[in-house]
C-alpha cells in the first residue's frame, strides 16, 4: 500500500504531465474598452482560459489603464491599450444620460441619440486600434480573437492581418452577454423563429397570441436591421475601403466568425433552436460566494431571522440620489416598513437620515451577499448577469425593468415564477412595497428559485468552462464544421416557401384558382397589388407568397420584392 504522501506526489506528477500535453493559446479578449459588466463577463471567459493554461491578454483603452495594475487580474493575464482621447469621459456622459432618461416620459428620441454617440464612439475606438502599427504587428501574433458583439472591432481586425500580415489560423469568437439577440442568429446563420421565440424588449413569452406573433415579428426585423446598422455598417463605414479589408465585411461578419458565445442557459431560457455554431453559456459570471468583510457579516448577522433584502440598480444607476431623489425617497420609505435589513447600493447617500434597518453603501459584493445565507431577496434592474447569478444562488426576486434586454430578463423572471416585477411607470413606495412583501412572504418563489438553481447547477462544466473548451476547439480544429449552410438560402428557401408555392400551383393546375379562406380576400379580388410576374403566368410571385402565408399579409408584402429581386 502506498503511503498518502507517495499518493499525493503521484498525483501531483499526473497533473504535471497532463499540463504538458496542453498546448498554449496566445488568445486576445476584448470587452467594450475595459469596463461595465461586458467586461467583467470577458474577464470571467478570461480567468477560465488562463487556467486551462493559456496566454490571455485584454484589449483595453489606455484611460482604463488602472485595469492593468488590479492585482487580481495583473498578475494572471497582459494587457495590451489603444489610445483614443476623451473616450472615458464620452462613455460616462452616455451612461449617465441614459441613466436621466430612463425615467423620463419621452425617451425615444434621447436614448436614438445615445445609440448613435455610442455606434460612433466604437467606430472611432476601433480606427484607433488601425491606426497603431505597433499594435497590429502584436495583435497578429495572437491565435484567436474574443470579442464583445457590441464592439466587434477585432474581426475587423482579423481581416487586415489576414489580408495584410498573411495570418492563417486566427480565429474569432464572439461573445454576446445580454439575452438572444436576433442580430447574433442572422450572422450565424441560425433562423429565428418569430412564432414561439420572443424578440428583445417585447416582453413575450414562447406562447404568443396572433398580435403578438405579429409585433414580434415587426421586432424582430427592427432588431435585425438595428444590428446592421449599429454592429455592421456602425464599423463598416469607412474601415472596409480605407484599410482594405474584405469586402463582404460591408455586410455580414459571418464569413470571419467561428463562433458565436450566447449568455443563456435554457434552465431558465424559452426554449429555442440553433445551429452548432451557437454555443449557450449562460452564467459565465456564477460563482461560489466568498467571505464577506467583517462589518457585512455583521449586519448580515444581526438581521435575525427575517435575513436581508438587496438593493441595486446596477453601478449605471447607482448615482439615482442626484437625478432623481424622489425615486430613491419611495424606495426607503418602502423599505423602512419591513422587519428585514436592507443593503442599499448608492454612490452617494441621502441628505436626510435613513431609518435603522437600512445600509447604504457605494459598492455591492453582490454576489457574494447573493450566496449568503441570510439573503432573502434582491430587489435589481436585472441585467443578464445579476439575473444568472441570483438564479445561481437561488434567491428570489422583485425585477424593475430600465431598459435594453431587462424587460426580457424580467419576463423570464415572470414565466419560471421566480419573482415579481416592478413597473417604473407606477412608482409609489405603497407599491413597492406591495411586490417586495409578495416575494418575502410567498414561499413559492424562493422554492422554484431553489429548484431551477438546481437544475442551472446539474452541468458537467461552469459556464466559463464551456466557453473556454470551445475557444480551445476552434483553435484547434477551425470553424468550418459548425458553420451551417443558411448563409447560401434565401429566407424563402429556409422557409420553404418556394416548396409550398409549387405545391399550391400544383393544386391550381388540377382544381382551378382555389379562394383563400380566412380574414384574407380571394386573390382575385386582390389581396395584394397586382404585380408583373417576372415568371409568367405559371408561376407569379404574388401567388406564390399567398400560397405560402395566406394569413400574413405583413410578411408576403415584404417577401414578394425580396423574392423578384433574388429570380431576376
Amino acid at each position: 500500500m502506498f503511503s498518502l504522501r507517495v499518493r499525493h506526489i503521484l498525483v501531483a506528477v499526473g497533473l504535471l504531465l497532463a499540463l504538458s500535453n496542453v498546448e498554449s493559446a496566445n488568445i486576445l479578449l476584448s470587452g467594450v474598452f475595459g469596463d461595465g459588466s461586458h467586461y467583467f463577463t470577458m474577464v470571467a471567459v478570461g480567468k477560465s482560459l488562463v487556467k486551462r493554461g493559456h496566454n490571455v491578454t485584454f484589449l483595453i483603452s489606455d484611460e482604463y489603464s488602472d485595469r492593468a495594475m488590479d492585482p487580481e487580474h495583473a498578475t494572471i493575464v497582459s494587457y495590451e491599450m489603444f489610445h483614443l482621447s476623451g473616450l472615458k469621459k464620452r462613455m460616462d456622459y452616455i451612461s449617465n444620460e441614459m441613466a436621466e432618461f430612463t425615467f423620463a416620459e419621452n425617451s425615444l428620441k434621447p436614448m436614438a441619440e445615445m445609440r448613435d454617440m455610442f455606434t460612433s464612439v466604437n467606430r472611432e475606438a476601433c480606427e484607433s486600434v488601425f491606426e497603431d502599427q505597433r499594435l497590429l504587428d502584436r495583435m497578429a501574433k495572437f491565435d484567436a480573437f474574443v470579442v464583445d458583439v457590441v464592439w466587434s472591432c477585432g474581426v475587423y481586425v482579423k481581416s487586415f492581418l489576414d489580408r495584410h500580415r498573411g495570418t492563417e489560423n486566427l480565429h474569432a469568437i464572439v461573445l454576446a452577454p445580454m439575452t438572444p439577440l436576433p442580430y447574433i442568429f442572422q450572422e450565424a446563420g441560425s433562423p429565428f423563429m418569430t412564432s414561439y421565440q420572443p424578440a428583445p424588449l417585447t416582453s413575450f413569452t414562447s406562447d404568443m397570441t396572433f398580435l403578438q406573433r405579429f409585433k414580434n415579428t415587426v421586432t424582430y426585423l427592427f432588431f435585425v436591421f438595428w444590428g446592421n446598422k449599429m454592429v455592421i455598417n456602425g464599423f463598416s463605414t469607412g474601415l472596409v475601403d480605407e484599410y482594405d479589408l474584405d469586402p463582404r465585411l460591408k455586410s455580414t461578419i459571418s464569413n470571419h466568425v467561428d463562433l458565436f458565445l450566447i449568455n443563456s442557459d435554457f434552465s431558465v431560457e424559452f426554449p429555442f433552436a440553433m445551429m452548432p455554431n451557437i454555443i449557450p453559456v449562460g452564467g459565465l459570471t456564477t460563482r461560489s460566494a466568498e467571505a464577506l468583510d467583517n462589518e457585512l457579516e455583521n449586519f448580515m448577522q444581526s438581521s435575525g431571522k427575517h435575513g436581508v433584502v438587496l438593493f441595486s440598480l446596477g453601478s449605471y444607476f447607482a448615482s439615482i440620489t442626484k437625478s432623481r431623489p424622489d425615486i430613491i425617497r419611495m424606495f426607503i420609505d418602502a423599505f423602512s416598513r419591513l422587519p428585514h435589513k436592507v443593503l442599499l447600493h448608492l454612490k452617494e447617500p441621502p441628505p436626510y437620515k435613513i431609518p435603522d434597518n437600512i445600509k447604504p453603501m457605494k459598492w455591492l459584493p453582490l454576489n457574494d451577499l447573493l450566496g449568503h445565507p441570510k439573503t432573502r431577496a434582491v430587489l435589481y434592474h436585472r441585467g443578464n448577469n445579476g439575473f444568472l447569478e441570483a438564479l445561481y444562488h437561488g434567491v428570489p426576486l422583485v425585477v424593475m425593468p430600465l431598459g435594453a434586454d431587462q424587460h426580457d430578463v424580467a419576463a423570464r423572471v415572470l414565466a419560471n415564477g421566480l419573482g415579481t416585477k416592478i413597473d417604473k411607470g407606477r412608482l409609489s413606495a405603497d407599491y413597492i412595497y406591495q411586490q417586495l412583501n409578495e416575494v418575502l412572504e410567498n414561499p413559492s418563489y424562493s422554492t422554484n428559485a431553489k429548484r431551477l438553481s438546481a437544475i442551472f447547477r446539474d452541468r458537467p462544466m461552469t459556464p466559463a468552462n464551456t466557453a473556454a473548451f470551445w475557444i480551445e476547439h476552434v483553435i484547434k480544429h477551425g470553424g468550418g464544421h459548425l458553420h451551417p449552410p443558411t448563409h447560401n438560402l434565401a429566407f424563402f428557401q429556409i422557409y420553404l416557401l418556394d416548396i409550398a408555392a409549387f405545391g399550391d400551383r400544383l393544386r391550381f393546375h388540377k382544381y382551378g384558382n382555389p379562394r383563400v379562406t380566412g380574414h384574407v380576400t380571394s386573390w382575385e379580388d386582390g389581396a395584394l397589388p397586382s404585380r408583373p410576374s417576372f415568371l409568367g403566368h405559371w408561376f407569379p410571385t404574388q401567388d406564390l407568397v399567398i400560397a405560402a402565408c395566406p394569413h400574413r399579409r405583413f410578411m408576403a408584402l415584404l417577401a414578394i420584392p425580396l423574392l423578384e429581386a433574388y429570380w431576376k
